[in-house]
């Protein structure tokens, strides 16, 4: 190998000589003369003022990585305390520069910034290649630009930053956070529904705060949502002095307003209490100069969307050029997806996938990362376990038995290379030195070894090693992968494949009968969906699988579960969607004690048994009801849908879901008690309901806290099938969903659920005139809307009515308008600021007197 290629192979982990990581302060600054001008006091107090600024960009970028695993769940005391120590100098200069201190006082704050800068963080260097080191601390850095970006800020980022918040929010000195660049608003309504989030804080309030150009009107808005009136300030001030709160400001805009003045009677330092603010996004160019060099450091700390894509881009440039291929793209956001945001994994998989364009080496990458073993180790440690299993199946035999001794004898400071490879050859496991050579190489292009010392010594990185002890002690138990599915396979694998499977995956074949009792003292997960042939399970088929934690039969022909099944004390999940011939849930589904999610929807369940409340460590419940043969049934209680008190039992539950057939008369007598129950679901952050009527929805509350799906009406699935695939399947996936259907009238109950939609689908409404008649003056969320066969409606928006100051729809994405046959225009009236600002597709499917589009909006 010559030396450049050696360059080029060299580990990111390198603890050599390399630039820094983040900006160094300015060196050989002239000594200031004595203070004889206003001019020179000035520019101490800029070049003061530079300074801090990059330190905070230092900061923030240190608070940036200890958010990611392996990080995250060190002792990060002393990097904790650097960090308080920064926001009490950045407090320091901002009041000393407010008060305008004489000289010696503001040189003194310059040595202390000096000072600061020294903070060891060589640990959270060594784990960043140089060049992306080198590019991180500029305020206009953006990631390496690769195609499928977008689908990777949309599924990945946010959870970053989500997971960045509720890290930093447990610091008490960062009381002010800057989210910069997250311009969706639906983020800091995901961030307010988190169960974290509602545990921590007494009071959470999100304001939407674009019209808001002074200090005074913001202050006024939230003493507003606390219920109390713009006279009464010192009670709102004392009010939010005595309690934890989360104030959530939307569009906030650092350049016109300072929000280090907002508030300032609010603060107690024997609560928690936090500001979380997204800002506009700026041009990159303009950034600098905006928000950092015209105003003050805006924030205790600025999260930055695009910073959280460092981990893609690390993925990118270990994994090479091929990332771009057509076919590899799908796979590699895949397979990084699955590591979770994991520093160490993440490049593990990436440098093992380096340069390689064989398709099925990358499918069997991501099934790999994602295994679900069964043992107790957290998400972070599986992940990282996976990863290295993955590694370590491409290295040969020599170079695992050289990892495994490096790992148990290798000193924690490192060796030489030379006395590490003489000891290999002490210990028998290698020929000659050259083969050592050669396995140290690999090792270390692999990231399992850093090289040092200008590459004369190597050692083993602490996480590396720590992974490598816990997959060694695993070793014991070894993972079998029975992967046969969607192979048209019209039998199941013989008895000795069930006897050595941890997992098996038999999806999508057609597969008719299954062993009648096979022997599988290791299998964890039995993957069964989509085998439309299979009818029966044999009554014994379960009896030896006694460590079975998850068991998928959705879409098969089964009519009926078998008792063996019910001695699967330790299965967790357990999925039965679109067993459309399954007709009743056995008594002793309450025998599956530690049972945690349970999918029962598009069965022909006709109702649940009272024994479904013992599974109390139930997290998600999901379920459809069938219409009994014999019709309507009338309320008596043995033949309610859910007994009475079963979904009060189940105080773990996270999601619910519970669909009807309309014509079911045993729902509206359940529904009362369902909603009544609700109330002791603390942990409850999604619903999905179905309500023939609109007064149940009286009884819902805290909306705001989770996500949720309704239909209110006479709802038949063929309604759905009118509108077009692509924004049936979009409608779907938003987060809060309204369907009305068949309504007379704006009930005041359905205005208030509208408040919280994200998505809102109108179908065959009555009497509605247009949408503006639902409140959606004041409607902040919504993003996804869908009008069909609503024949009275001539304008989508009447804003005649509206004021000057508002902004409707203002987050609207997607208007979709269906067989309105009276539909003359979608915007009446006149015109208002930013409203449909954000609009990006207007689908027309049948107006036959639509005469006008839209105006300039």
């Amino acid at each position: 190998m010559d030396e450049e290629e050696a360059d080029r192979s060299k580990s990111f982990l390198d603890f050599g000589e390399k630039p820094s990581f983040f900006p160094k302060p300015l060196e050989n600054k002239p000594s200031l003369p004595p203070l004889t001008t206003r001019w020179l006091l000035r520019k101490l107090r800029s070049d003061i003022w530079n300074n801090l600024n990059e330190l905070n960009r230092k900061k923030d970028m240190v608070c940036l990585v200890l958010s990611y695993p392996p990080f995250n769940s060190r002792n990060n005391e002393t990097h904790r305390g650097w960090i308080l120590d920064v926001l009490e100098i950045t407090h320091k200069v901002r009041e000393s520069f407010h008060k305008l201190k004489k000289e010696e006082y503001v040189s003194e704050l310059s040595s202390e910034i000096d000072s600061l800068f020294h903070h060891s963080i060589h640990e959270l260097e060594a784990f960043i290649p140089v060049e992306i080191t080198e590019e991180m601390p500029r305020r206009s850095w953006f990631p390496w630009d690769t195609k499928p970006r977008s689908a990777i800020l949309d599924l990945c980022v946010d959870d970053f930053m989500i997971r960045q918040i509720l890290q930093c929010i447990q610091i008490p000195g960062i009381r002010r956070i800057m989210i910069s660049e997250a311009t969706d608003e639906t983020f800091l309504c995901r961030l307010k529904k988190l169960p974290p989030v509602r545990q921590m804080f007494d009071i959470v309030i999100h304001i939407n705060v674009i019209p808001c150009l002074e200090l005074d009107y913001i202050e006024d808005r939230i003493i507003e949502e606390l219920g109390f009136s713009k006279s009464s300030g010192g009670k709102a001030d004392e009010f939010l002095r005595t309690h934890n709160f989360l104030i959530l400001l939307h569009y906030f805009f650092p350049s016109n307003i300072n929000l280090l003045d907002l508030g300032n009677g609010w603060w107690n330092s024997d609560k928690n209490q936090k500001i979380a603010l997204t800002g506009i996004k700026v041009n990159p160019k303009v950034l600098a100069s905006t928000i950092i060099s015209d105003f003050d450091v805006p924030a205790d700390l600025e999260i930055r969307r695009e910073d959280h894509l460092l981990l893609w881009n690390l993925f990118c440039r270990n994994v090479g050029e091929v990332v771009h291929s057509l076919s590899i793209q799908t796979l590699a956001v895949d397979v990084w997806r699955q590591c979770c945001g994991h520093f160490l994994a993440t490049v593990l998989i990436a440098r093992a996938l380096k340069d390689v364009k064989d398709v099925s080496i990358w499918q069997h990458a991501s099934r790999a990362i994602g295994f679900l073993s069964t043992t107790s180790h957290s998400t972070e440690d599986r992940i990282l376990l996976n990863a290295l299993a993955f590694v370590l199946g491409k290295l040969g035999s020599a170079a695992n038995k050289c990892l495994k001794y490096c790992a148990s004898y290798l000193e924690m400071e490192g060796t030489h290379n030379v006395n590490l490879l003489e000891r290999w050859m002490k210990e028998d496991l290698i020929g000659t030195l050259d083969e050592g050579e050669e396995i140290v190489q690999w090792l270390v292009n692999a990231v399992l070894l850093e090289s040092f010392q200008n590459g004369e010594s190597i050692k083993m990185p602490d996480e590396v090693r720590k992974g490598l002890v816990k997959f060694y002690e695993a070793e014991m138990n070894p993972i079998l992968l029975v992967e046969l599915d969607g192979r048209g396979l019209m039998e199941a694998p013989k008895s000795e494949a069930w006897e050595e499977a941890s997992e098996m995956y038999l999806m999508s074949n057609r597969i008719s009968k299954l062993p009648d009792n096979p022997n599988c003292p290791l299998l964890c997960a039995l993957f069964l969906q989509g085998n439309l042939h299979l009818r029966v399970i044999s009554p014994s088929f379960f009896q030896c699988m006694p460590i079975l934690q998850i068991l998928n039969l959705s879409q098969t022909k089964i009519k009926s579960l078998p008792q063996s099944l019910f001695k699967l004390v330790q299965l967790r999940k357990f999925i039965l969607r679109s067993c459309e011939l399954l007709k009743e849930l056995p008594a002793e589904i309450g025998d599956l004690c530690h049972l945690e999610v349970l999918d029962l929807e598009e069965t022909e369940i006709t109702k649940l048994p009272i024994t479904v409340g013992k599974l109390t460590n139930s997290t998600s419940l999901k379920v459809s009801f069938y219409l009994p043969a014999n019709g309507n049934r009338k309320n008596n209680p043995s033949n309610r849908i859910i007994p009475q008190n079963v979904i009060s039992r189940l105080i773990q539950l996270e999601e619910l879901s519970i669909g009807v057939n309309p014509e079911d008369e045993r729902w509206n007598a359940t529904i009362k008690d369902i909603l009544r129950e609700l109330f002791c679901l603390n942990r409850l952050h999604f619903l999905k309901l179905q309500l023939l009527e609109v007064f149940p929805l009286k009884d819902l509350r805290n909306l705001s806290w989770m996500h949720f799906k309704f239909i209110v009406g006479n709802y038949l699935k063929r309604i759905i099938s009118r509108m077009p695939h692509e924004s049936a399947i979009k409608f779907e996936e938003e987060e809060s969903c309204l369907k009305y259907v068949n309504g007379v009238g704006i009930p005041t109950e359905i205005k208030e659920v509208f408040q919280h939609a994200t998505a809102f689908f109108l179908n065959c409404h009555l009497t509605a005139t247009s949408l503006s008649e639902f409140g959606v003056k004041t409607i902040k969320n919504l993003k996804f809307c869908v009008l069909q066969e609503c024949n009275v409606i001539e304008a989508i928006v009447n804003a005649n009515d509206a004021d000057d100051g508002d902004f409707i729809l203002q987050s609207l994405e997607y208007l979709s308008v269906h067989y309105m046959k009276s539909l003359r225009s979608i915007w009446k009236g006149r015109s208002l600021g930013s409203s449909l600002f954000f609009l990006k597709v207007l689908a027309l499917y049948s107006c036959p007197k639509l005469t006008t589009i839209l105006l300039s909006i």
